[in-house]
C-alpha cells in the first residue's frame, strides 16, 4: 500500500503517542543546529561585506552559491533516505553507493562550469552578473564542489542520530561548525581572494561539523543490528525521486529568482541584496524546515499527525514574532547595518524586504510539515509535481523584472520565494492530511 507505514527503528518502535513535550524535545535541538548552520552563511556575508568591493564579491558567491546548491541539493534527500532505510549495519553500503551516484553528475557539471567559458555564460549571461562576480563565482563553484562528500557523510551522520533521537549531538557539532568557521575565515584569506575565500570556509567548516557528528554517530551505529534484509535499489529510487525533484526545486526556485532579477537595471545590487536576505530569512526560519525529518521521524498515527500539526503552529507564531521584533523596529538597522555591516545603500535596498520577511514562517512550516508527513508514510509521488510548481510560481512572480527593471530586486525575490511555499502548502495539504487517517471500516452486509 502507498500509504502503509514505515517500520519503527529499534529505539523507537516501543514508544508513546507523541506529545507536545516530546516534540519540543526532539525538535528544540534541531532549531538550534539550523540557526547555527544558517549563521555560518550570515558569518560569511558579514564577512564578504566589508570586503574592497562588496557588492561584486556579494554577488559572486551569491550566485556561485545558488547554482551549486541548486545542482546537488538533490543529495540532501539522502537523510531522508537514511531515515526510512538504515535499519541495521550491513545497510550502510548499499546507501554510500546510492548516495554516489545521486552526487556525480552535479559535481562533475560544477567543474565544467568552474573550468570552462560554460561558467562566463551561466553566471554572465544567464544571471547579469558583471565580468568581475563572474571570475569569483567560478573560483568558488570549484571550491564548494568539494564539499560534497561531506555533505553526504553528514546526511548519514544526521540520519543515525535523528532516527535514535539524539538530535542535541547534532546541535553539538554544528556549534563546533561555526566555531571553525571563524578560524577558516582568519587563515583563509591568506590563499584564496573574494568569494573563494567564502566558498572555502564554507567547505571546511562543514568538514568539521561532519567529523564531530560521527564521533557520536559511529558507537550508536555500531550497536544496531548487524544485518537484515537489504533494501533494493528500485525501491530507494521510487521513494527518492519524487523527493530529489521536490528538493532540487527549492533551491531552483531560488536560482529562478535570482536569474530574473539579474535582469534589473542594477543587477550586482539587486543580486548582492537577495543573497543578503535570503541568508537572513534562511537564519530566522529555516529551522522549520526539521518539520520534514520530525514528522518523518516521529509521526505514526492520526493522533501524531494532529499533534504535530497543532506544533508546527506554535513554532509558525515563534518564529513570526522573531522576525517582526527584528525588522519592524530599531533593531532593524543594528542587524542590517551593525552585524552584517552592508553598506548603507544596500542596507536601504535590504529593509524593505526583510519587513515583509514575517509571513514566511506560515508557508514554509506548514510545507516542511507536509512533505515529512507523506516521507514518513512512504506516499512521495505527489512531491515530483509540487516542486516543479513551486518553481515556476516564483519564476512567474520573479518575471516582473522583464517589464519593471527599476522594481526593488529583494522585495521582489522574497515575494516570489513565499509565493512558492504558499503553492506548495495550497497543494500538498489534502494529501498529507489523508496519509494516517484510520482506514474505513467494511460494511456488513444484511
Amino acid at each position: 500500500m502507498a500509504n502503509a507505514l514505515p517500520e519503527r527503528s529499534p529505539e523507537n518502535a516501543t514508544q508513546p503517542p507523541v506529545t507536545l513535550k516530546t516534540a519540543y524535545r526532539f525538535f528544540f535541538p534541531l532549531i538550534l543546529m539550523t540557526e547555527l548552520n544558517a549563521v555560518s552563511k550570515s558569518i560569511i556575508h558579514a564577512f564578504l561585506a566589508r570586503s574592497p568591493s562588496p557588492s561584486t564579491t556579494l554577488a559572486g558567491f551569491n550566485v556561485s552559491f545558488t547554482f551549486y546548491y541548486s545542482m546537488s541539493s538533490a543529495t540532501e534527500v539522502s537523510q531522508l533516505l537514511t531515515l526510512s532505510y538504515l535499519k541495521h549495519r550491513a545497510c550502510l553500503p548499499r546507501l554510500i553507493r546510492f548516495f554516489v551516484l545521486l552526487a556525480a553528475p552535479p559535481v562533475l557539471i560544477a567543474q565544467v562550469v568552474a573550468f570552462t567559458r560554460l561558467g562566463d555564460w551561466i553566471y554572465g549571461t544567464l544571471f547579469g552578473a558583471s565580468a568581475a562576480a563572474v571570475a569569483q563565482a567560478r573560483h568558488a563553484t570549484f571550491i564548494l564542489s568539494l564539499s560534497a562528500p561531506i555533505l553526504l557523510a553528514r546526511a548519514l551522520g544526521f540520519g543515525i542520530l535523528i532516527l535514535h533521537r539524539r538530535t542535541l549531538f547534532i546541535t553539538l557539532g554544528t556549534g563546533v561548525r561555526v566555531l571553525s568557521l571563524a578560524g577558516s575565515l582568519v587563515l583563509l584569506p591568506r590563499f584564496l581572494n573574494g568569494a573563494a575565500a567564502g566558498a572555502g570556509a564554507l567547505t571546511l567548516c562543514m568538514l568539521a561539523e561532519t567529523l564531530v557528528t560521527w564521533i557520536f554517530a559511529w558507537p550508536i551505529f555500531r550497536r544496531m543490528p548487524a544485518s537484515g534484509a537489504l533494501p533494493a535499489y528500485r525501491e530507494m529510487w521510487r521513494f527518492a525521486w519524487p523527493l530529489m525533484l521536490n528538493q532540487s526545486s527549492e533551491m531552483g526556485m531560488v536560482f529562478v529568482i535570482n536569474v530574473l532579477l539579474g535582469r534589473l537595471l542594477h543587477p550586482d545590487l539587486a543580486l548582492a541584496a537577495f543573497g543578503v536576505v535570503h541568508g537572513l530569512v534562511s537564519l530566522i526560519f529555516s529551522p522549520v524546515r526539521n518539520l520534514v525529518q520530525t514528522a518523518q521521524t516521529l509521526v505514526r498515527t492520526g493522533p501524531d499527525a494532529r499533534l504535530l500539526g497543532g506544533f508546527t503552529r506554535h513554532l509558525v507564531i515563534l518564529f513570526t514574532a522573531v522576525a517582526a521584533a527584528l525588522f519592524w523596529s530599531p533593531a532593524s538597522e543594528h542587524v542590517l547595518g551593525g552585524v552584517m555591516g552592508i553598506p548603507p545603500a544596500l542596507e536601504a535596498y535590504c529593509r524593505p524586504a526583510m519587513q515583509l520577511a514575517a509571513l514566511m514562517a506560515v508557508f514554509w512550516a506548514f510545507s516542511a510539515l507536509y512533505r515529512g508527513l507523506l516521507a514518513g508514510s512512504r506516499d512521495t509521488r505527489v512531491l515530483a509535481l509540487t516542486g516543479p510548481v513551486r518553481g515556476v510560481v516564483a519564476g512567474a512572480i520573479a518575471a516582473v523584472s522583464l517589464v519593471g527593471p527599476d522594481i526593488n530586486g529583494a522585495v521582489l525575490g522574497l515575494i516570489a520565494w513565499m509565493a512558492g511555499y504558499a503553492c506548495e502548502c495550497a497543494l500538498l495539504r489534502g494529501r498529507a492530511g489523508r496519509v494516517h487517517e484510520p482506514a474505513p471500516r467494511p460494511r456488513v452486509g444484511l
